[in-house]
Parts: structure tokens; C-alpha cells; sequence
């Protein structure tokens, strides 16, 4: 696990939260369709944020709310990103290849969830 300072993780919290934001090709998830359309993403809340040392890469999670076509659904986000970081500032390319998933009650009885892709594939 790489060990951010506070300046690092400020600024990995604010570059992850605006690339959300602004640039990530996110869907809505339904499981009777097969496409996912992009759609506007309304705000995107860390709640967790961790690093791993290995190119290095951080992972945040938190709430997102997506405006869909039949209005704002909100999901839980894991978002993992390739970063670098020049001091305290963290960069995330351009073309970054990262990883999207929302986290999806399949049975709100019992608590069960599921892992699903949440980036937009139409």
C-alpha cells in the first residue's frame, strides 16, 4: 500500500472526483439491456480512497448520482485510476485506462449486492 500525505491525498481525491465528472464514459447499469449509453454524471462523494504502490494506481469508492433518461439514479462507485504524481499534485492522463464498477443490491431482503461494469459500452 503506498503511503500518500495529506497534500496527496487531497489532490488524488479532487483529480479522481473531476475526472469522474467530467470525463468518464459511465452507464446506467440495468439488467435487461445489454447497451449502456453514456450518461451526464451529477457528483461523484469519496467516501474511501486507498493507493496501491503498483504503477501506482488509486481506488475510490463513493456515492454518484447519473442522469439518466428517466431521471438521477444514484449508485455506489468503485472507481480504480493510474496516477502519477509530480510532488503533491496527482496526474491522471489523459487516455487513462481505468476501471469502473457500481456495486448493485440484488436482494434488498437479504443484503445480497453484486459487482457490476459500470463504464458505457454504447
Amino acid at each position: 500500500m503506498l503511503e500518500l500525505t495529506s497534500a496527496q491525498e487531497q489532490s488524488a481525491e479532487a483529480a479522481i472526483r473531476d475526472f469522474v465528472l467530467h470525463q468518464a464514459r459511465l452507464g446506467i447499469y440495468d439488467p435487461t439491456q445489454p447497451r449502456r449509453p453514456k450518461v451526464d454524471v451529477a457528483s461523484f462523494s469519496i467516501e474511501m480512497l486507498e493507493a496501491d504502490e503498483t504503477d501506482p494506481v488509486i481506488h475510490a469508492a463513493g456515492s454518484v448520482v447519473l442522469r439518466g433518461p428517466a431521471g438521477d439514479v444514484e449508485r455506489f462507485l468503485r472507481v480504480s485510476m493510474p496516477v502519477a504524481f509530480e510532488g503533491d499534485a496527482c496526474l491522471i492522463a489523459p487516455d487513462a485506462a481505468y476501471r469502473a464498477a457500481y456495486i448493485v443490491e440484488t436482494d434488498p431482503e437479504t443484503g445480497a449486492c453484486k459487482e457490476t461494469i459500470a463504464v458505457a459500452n454504447a
